[in-house]
């Protein structure tokens, strides 16, 4: 039987052992700790701090505190309904047809047919390009006198200029919108395509599967992981959607392209109703950690890592 004598050198051994697996274990949170700083300074705090605000008013040049009446106020007024309404109507339009090219574009790169460097680079060009900068570059192109689509265009629908009308300008919007987002868009689903084994599909021809019957069967299955994220991604840009109405319409004309986001920079920035804007912001904070919940949730789920 061996005998072990426990040294005070042994135990300091030992000590030291511990200590330096902790070191090594808080050793990533020490590289960790500015930029989590960092990021709660100019993000964290605005955030709590729109909160706080939301619960008070300003009146005769004093904050006063008013519990839940900004709310109470948003949920009775008609310019918040009428602003989720546009909302809903512009994100159902957006996302359908902002999909259903990006789709499109996805199988054909997918296929392997070449459209050349200038078509990819036309293709992602518009992604590239800030929301303001894409905003009023289609305002130009739809000016009644010069713009150079509104003269394709106009004669179509009677001369008339279509960001004065409501439907013409949400339209426009939403043009402008898909057109931006598509490139992203068409990336994230020709990952998702690139993925699926090729012999799923020889599988599938063996058996005497038309390529309809492979690709309800096989392809669309396999990238329902994949368009769900992508489809929660596009949700939340239209909760934030603001520059481009901003650049093209300005909410107008009227209120009829005044989206849920624009109304809320209207009311807390060109208006100065800080508690009643910050209220609108906790509501669109409130809607996008529900599609953040959702898309962290697709994430993570077996069928987009398998």
């Amino acid at each position: 039987m061996r005998m072990y004598v426990v040294t005070e050198k042994t135990r300091a051994r030992g000590w030291t052992r511990i200590f330096q697996q902790r070191s090594n274990q808080l050793y990533p949170y020490f590289l960790l700790a500015p930029a989590l700083v960092l990021i709660g300074a100019v993000s964290l705090y605005p955030t709590l701090y729109s909160f706080y605000l939301a619960l008070t008013s300003v009146r005769k040049g004093v904050m006063v505190f008013v519990g839940l009446d900004n709310f109470a106020t948003i949920l009775a007024s008609r310019q918040f309904w009428h602003s989720l309404q546009l909302t809903l109507i512009f994100g159902a339009f957006y996302i359908t047809l902002t999909m259903l090219i990006s789709f499109i574009l996805a199988l054909i790169f997918n296929r392997g047919l070449s459209l050349g460097g200038l078509c990819m680079t036309l293709i992602f060009i518009p992604w590239v390009l800030s929301e303001i900068t894409s905003g009023v570059m289609w305002r130009w192109m739809f000016y009644r006198d010069y713009g150079v689509l509104q003269r394709l265009i106009g004669p179509l629908f009677g001369n008339v200029t279509l960001i004065a009308t409501p439907a013409g300008a949400m339209g426009v919007v939403t043009a402008a919108s898909v057109w931006r987002s598509t490139a992203f868009t068409m990336l994230l689903l020709l990952a998702g395509l690139q993925t699926i084994p090729k012999e799923v599909y020889e599988a599938a021809s063996i058996d005497g599967a038309t390529k309809w019957q492979a690709f309800w069967k096989v392809t669309w299955p396999l990238l329902r992981p994949t368009t769900l994220v992508t489809v929660v991604f596009l949700s939340i840009q239209v909760v934030n959607a603001v520059g481009m109405f901003l650049a093209i319409t300005e909410g107008g004309p009227g209120n009829a392209t005044e989206v849920l986001p624009l109304h809320m920079y209207r009311e807390a920035i060109q208006y100065f109703h800080f508690g009643y804007g910050a209220a609108l912001s906790v509501i669109m904070f409130l809607i996008n950690a529900v599609l953040a919940v959702v898309y962290i949730r697709a994430l993570r789920s077996e069928s987009v890592w398998s």
